[in-house]
């Protein structure tokens, strides 16, 4: 299992999140732009239905995706959009669906149910689907979803067809390998002791699994439940897992007509979100299979009944949140979070970092939503173009982290909010990726009142070196390079070959280069390599200057855009002090990702911080 964060400077494979994704053009789609699937809401759950839009006749069967936890299902959130996407078009309706405590799905009050809380959505998911009027469901689960999916087998209705993607069978192995790859993530972050999660809690890449839910993973031993019926079954065995032959085996004697087949890339599917590798094969096998098994038993040429109208809308005591979409085609899936009182406060526009879902990094995105509401403030977050919910854009490059693309996805978000609220203010929200959007947007939309940046790798981009060339070469801080060199796991990882030895001393010397340029401006003025670049930075904040528009830049202590804030304002960014609209903090100890609680609460407070002095600044 390979992990890489979302900070692009530590992504091995710039290559990988690319081309794997279907067509961003359909018949008889407008302007032949893909819409993103409709949001849907049911129980504490939020969830994407996309409907049969192919130009076959719809099926009356409709498939339910059974999303895995944590890094897993991050990583997975495209994979399972383009298999839907592809179903759409073989008339095949589907549903995905966040389990409660997870992405936008509302918190439980407890969770002394267990791993009941989740099987039981899973349930009303597929309940949910029979509402729409259709009379059989596939269930497609992966990794732990995919163990919830088999256990929950006697109580779903009319299953035709259960796709198993690497299952769990021993919950034990599983705490165990999600603790040993939770502390890779921890390393790779350099976090100290005690901003980890203590010895006992399940967690990685800061999502932590309730203790009553983890209790009872860990006594999980997958057996195939007694069924009335016999039922197809696919199951794709993930390479090398321990007891797969004896469950396959337990499976074939069982009610389940299986049909066994390796996971191919199962590896590199689930390497982290900026990095997943989408498996072509597989997806191709399992569209087959679910076609060959999802046959249009009704006259109709849609479900059999009428459906009720799809509500997206969940509550909880301050907020609620309403799932949308919008942009060309509504191709654009996002997630609106308000306070339940109305309170005229100005919009906060959350921008997503890299190729993360909107729910963010350790569900940042998401939480902080939720705070802010609670101070009356209301916000939208939403997955850009190719990123997650959202499909291709048609004229836009596969990879679209730092490519223009990206503002024509900005833009469309503040016509969206614009078009709800005319006259509130909007302060765009940033971090890594994210923060550089939201620099680009309130340079070419005057409708953008505030900015807070968090961790921007840089202010301008050579578009003549696109991002799948560069990406791997990004070099990081000269503080991050020694905390590794003086990190013990580093030297396990060089030995074990691990490491790419000329492309890391190519990245330091970049960096080196990069520091001499920069004492070299500093005490004499001159600028050789990166003039221009140095030109560009400093007629933009100019720009932000004469509008008067207040910035927040926040900057974990020693993060590589330091070294980027260090090279055009100087030391501690000393030369923003001519601009007096922009504010600069950093945060210390703590990573890239704002992985520590205190990180958080500044982030969330700069935010709250700014929203008054928007208010303020209309008095």
């Amino acid at each position: 299992m390979a992990i890489s964060l979302d900070h692009p400077a530590l992504v091995s494979n710039p290559r990988a999140s690319m081309a794997e994704d279907s067509p961003a053009v359909r018949p008889g789609q407008s302007g032949g732009q893909v819409s993103a699937a409709e949001p849907v809401a049911f129980g504490l759950c939020a969830g994407r239905y996309m409907p049969a839009r192919g130009t076959v006749s719809a099926r009356t069967t409709a498939v339910l995706f059974v999303a895995p936890w944590g890094l897993e299902e991050l990583s997975t959130r495209k994979f399972f959009r383009l298999i839907a996407d592809r179903l759409s078009d073989r008339g095949i309706a589907s549903l995905r669906f966040d389990l409660p405590g997870t992405g936008d799905s509302l918190d439980p009050s407890s969770c002394a149910a267990g791993l009941n809380l989740w099987r039981d959505s899973l349930v009303e998911a597929a309940g949910w689907l029979k509402l729409q009027g259709f009379r059989k469901v596939i269930v497609v689960g992966q990794g732990l979803g995919a163990s919830l999916a088999l256990q929950s087998l006697p109580q779903i209705a009319d299953l035709a067809g259960m796709a198993l993607l690497a299952p769990v069978l021993s919950g034990r192995g599983y705490l165990r390998e999600l603790s040993v790859w939770s502390k890779v993530v921890d390393d790779s972050l350099n976090l100290k002791a005690e901003d980890r999660q203590p010895p006992g809690v399940t967690a990685i890449a800061s999502l932590v699994m309730p203790a009553e839910i983890a209790a009872e993973v860990g006594r999980l031993k997958l057996t195939v439940p007694a069924a009335d019926v016999s039922v197809p079954c696919l199951l794709l065995e993930r390479p090398g897992q321990i007891g797969a032959d004896a469950f396959a085996e337990a499976v074939e004697s069982s009610s389940l007509t299986v049909e066994r087949h390796p996971f191919e890339g199962y590896e590199a599917l689930i390497a982290g979100p900026i990095n997943a590798r989408i498996p072509r094969e597989v997806v191709d096998r399992l569209i087959s299979w679910i076609g060959d098994h999802a046959p249009d038993t009704g006259s109709s040429a849609g479900p059999v009944a009428a459906a009720p109208p799809l509500g997206a809308t969940l509550q909880a005591d301050v907020f609620s949140e309403t799932g949308v979409r919008f942009g060309d085609n509504l191709r654009l899936a996002g997630v609106l979070c308000q306070p339940i009182q109305a309170t005229g406060k100005p919009t906060v526009l959350f921008f997503g970092s890299a190729y993360d879902r909107h729910s963010g990094w350790g569900r940042l995105t998401t939480e902080t939503a939720r705070r802010l509401a609670a101070e009356g403030i209301p916000s939208l977050r939403f997955d850009c173009a190719n990123v997650a919910d959202s499909p291709p854009e048609v004229t836009a490059p596969t990879q679209v982290l730092y490519a223009p693309a990206q503002e024509k996805d900005a833009l469309a978000a503040v016509d969206f909010l614009r078009a709800r609220r005319p006259d509130a203010p909007i302060l765009a929200v940033g971090r890594c990726s994210g923060a550089y959007l939201a620099f680009r947007a309130g340079l070419g939309d005057a409708r953008l009142n505030g900015l807070v940046l968090v961790n921007p790798y840089c202010f301008v981009w050579d578009e003549d070196h696109p991002l799948q060339e560069d990406l791997r070469a990004m070099p990081q801080s000269m503080a991050t390079y020694r905390r590794k060199l003086l990190n013990p796991a580093t030297i396990l990882r060089v030995l074990r070959g691990e490491i790419d030895l000329a492309g890391s001393a190519k990245n330091v010397a970049a960096t080196l280069v990069r520091k001499i340029e920069g004492q070299l401006f500093a005490h004499t003025g001159l600028s050789f390599l990166r003039a221009a670049e140095r030109k560009a930075v400093r007629r933009a904040f100019d720009a932000l200057a004469a509008r008067k528009l207040p910035v927040s830049l926040l900057y974990s202590r020693g993060d590589v855009g330091t070294d980027h804030l260090e090279y055009h304002f100087g030391p501690e960014g000393r030369d923003l002090g001519r601009y007096p609209e922009v504010s600069l903090t950093f945060l210390e100890e703590t990573d890239h990702n704002l992985t520590p609680i205190a990180a958080r609460a500044i982030y969330t407070k700069t935010i709250v911080g700014m929203v008054h002095r928007l208010i303020s600044g209309r008095l």
